[in-house]
């Protein structure tokens, strides 16, 4: 499957508490959706908040790098801010207490209690709230510059992600190459006229703790208005290079690490 293992989080959370039980868990994320504005937080077709946790995931993983998070001076509490709003704008903070679970395993000092606001008695005690996560490096590296040649090693991303291909119902090489090479050759002329067509997601190599943000630009390979795919664009010194290709829904984990995406393409 080309190289959607190191799209996923590292995972600091879970080395760090527990979450509790599958079904405490997921009782806890539908507790959190319920809570923050509404938006898609599940595959199509599941209920398990999926989405919801990756971005947890995701987002405590920036906010260690960042050290932002707080923890009471007698080590009983903590809490990182979600970077989710409820309905009414109000910051929403995962809040954990320390961990006693019989379950616990080496280094989970802490247990996911909830999520809170500012208001809510737990949140008191704390002398600072937690700021956000922070991916926003080089305001530039988030809009695509139409004055950058964009190369593409086709050869690599067919025969890396063919089963990607496959599974949006596209079997000969030598088709999906030419339908790879027209629809990238449409959509950058596209983004020079609509740069909000490229939506940032920000990247970690796991080999290399390298982090950085790479654009994804859709893929119309069958139909002119839903997009199969997502090319992976990574910004050189002096050009683009179009390094894989991502399902839709793999798109849109990744983009909302970041901010919730708002364009037509990226739907699930």
């Amino acid at each position: 499957m080309g190289e959607t293992l190191k799209y996923e989080p590292e995972y600091n959370l879970l080395k760090d508490a527990y979450l509790g039980s599958r079904d405490v868990l997921q009782k806890k994320l539908l507790f959190l959706s319920n809570m923050a504005q509404k938006e898609k937080w599940d595959y199509k077709g599941t209920s398990d908040k999926q989405i919801l946790y990756n971005y947890l995931c995701y987002t405590y993983d920036r906010v260690k790098v960042e050290n932002k998070i707080e923890i009471l001076d007698d080590n009983s509490a903590m809490c990182f801010n979600t970077g989710l709003l409820t309905e009414y704008g109000a910051d929403i903070y995962a809040y954990f207490v320390n961990n006693t679970n019989q379950y616990r395993k080496e280094g989970q000092d802490w247990f996911l209690y909830g999520f809170k606001q500012r208001s809510d008695f737990e949140l008191r005690a704390f002398r600072n709230y937690p700021d956000i996560a922070d991916y926003f490096t080089t305001p530039a590296d988030f809009i695509y510059d139409k004055s950058m040649e964009l190369s593409i090693d086709y050869d690599h991303i067919i025969d890396d992600n063919y089963e990607r291909f496959v599974a949006v119902g596209l079997i000969d090489k030598y088709m999906i190459n030419g339908l790879l090479e027209n629809a990238i050759k449409k959509i950058v002329e596209k983004v020079k006229r609509n740069y909000k067509l490229a939506i940032p997601q920000y990247y970690t190599d796991k080999s290399t703790k390298e982090s950085k943000i790479q654009l994804l630009l859709p893929l119309f390979l069958q139909s002119r208005d839903v997009a199969d795919l997502a090319l992976v664009v990574d910004k050189g010194e002096y050009s683009y290079v179009g390094k894989t290709i991502l399902t839709i829904e793999w798109a849109y984990v990744n983009s909302r690490r970041i901010v919730r995406p708002d364009v037509d393409w990226l739907k699930i």
